[in-house]
């Protein structure tokens, strides 16, 4: 059973948070990648053609490369796309958070309490934090409580827990897997890549030493070695790796521990102490990027 939410399920204000993610991701993504490729256009220009005898079209490689770098850079340093990735991806997980914790009747949104005027108020806060972060305003619903949401809420104890179960706690278990798996082969993939260039490197300089090599390709190599290593640490590979193996793990056990909930009484805290399980991997994401949003309150208003 995948995301029921998926699809027109979130509040509104999730898929406007997701969509401004996706938009920052990419844009910033693509400059840097712009800016690498500029640099290393760069050096060829200034290192391979120059000592080849071709110094003016080198120079003007050189010259292009550097430029479209530095373009990238100043596009970057202003608009700022990373923040509105950073932002808007804390605010949509938690987002997640509220609308499961409605849905399912998880703590602060129990029988018994306003849980149509408590999730407005939460969202509400998440908003105040992003005043700064253009959020696009088209999206597949224009609630802030779905009638999918409300469905669920509607339904029994035994059928909140089955859809808690398989659409949220399985549904997030298998992507951190996935994720996981897929940021440790692509590490393992970059490691290698940097490792040819460094290699080609130290026989760039022994062959330019005795006199076989007289084409300077050892600034080529530094530079796709640095932007291998540049790409590489923004995207951090490994350290994701290892952070999505550990969530999935931990979900694991949450799921194990779900079935033992017998009874509305339970159930409320359980949940919320299972948001906080997912919830844990976003902050320590958060907090590594410098993101100043904080996540959903575990109590009432």
């Amino acid at each position: 059973m995948s995301d029921p939410l998926y699809g027109g399920g979130y509040p509104a204000f999730y898929e406007s948070a997701d969509a401004a993610s996706l938009t920052g991701q990419n844009q910033y993504l693509l400059a840097m990648r712009v800016r690498l490729g500029g640099l290393v256009l760069g050096t060829i220009g200034g290192s391979v053609f120059v000592s080849t005898g071709f110094v003016a079209l080198g120079g003007w490689m050189a010259l292009g490369g550097f430029l479209v770098a530095l373009v990238a850079e100043i596009w970057n340093a202003v608009q700022k796309p990373d923040r509105a990735w950073y932002e808007g991806r804390a605010a949509a997980e938690s987002a997640k958070t509220l609308a499961w914790r409605y849905a399912v009747k998880g703590e602060s949104f129990e029988d018994g309490t306003d849980a149509n005027r408590e999730l407005v108020a939460r969202v509400t806060e998440l908003l105040d934090d992003l005043k700064d972060v253009d959020l696009p305003s088209s999206s597949k619903t224009t609630d802030q409580v779905t009638a999918k949401m409300r469905e669920i809420r509607s339904a029994s104890f035994e059928e909140r827990r089955s859809a808690y179960r398989e659409g949220r706690i399985e549904d997030q278990r298998s992507w951190y897997a996935k994720k996981a798996d897929w940021n440790r082969k692509a590490a393992h993939g970059w490691t290698l890549l940097l490792f040819v260039f460094e290699l080609l490197g130290v026989v760039g300089g022994v062959l330019l030493i005795t006199g076989t090599l007289t084409v300077d390709l050892l600034g080529l190599f530094a530079a796709l070695a640095a932007a291998v290593t540049a790409w590489t640490q923004a995207k951090q590979f490994k350290t994701l790796a290892t952070a999505y193996g550990v969530t999935a793990q931990e979900l694991s056990g949450v799921k194990n521990e779900l079935d033992e909930v017998k009874d509305e009484a339970e159930w409320a805290q359980f949940v919320g102490q299972a948001e906080e399980a997912i919830s844990r991997e976003h902050t320590l994401w958060r907090a590594s990027r410098g993101v100043r949003i904080s996540g959903p309150r575990s109590g009432p208003a």
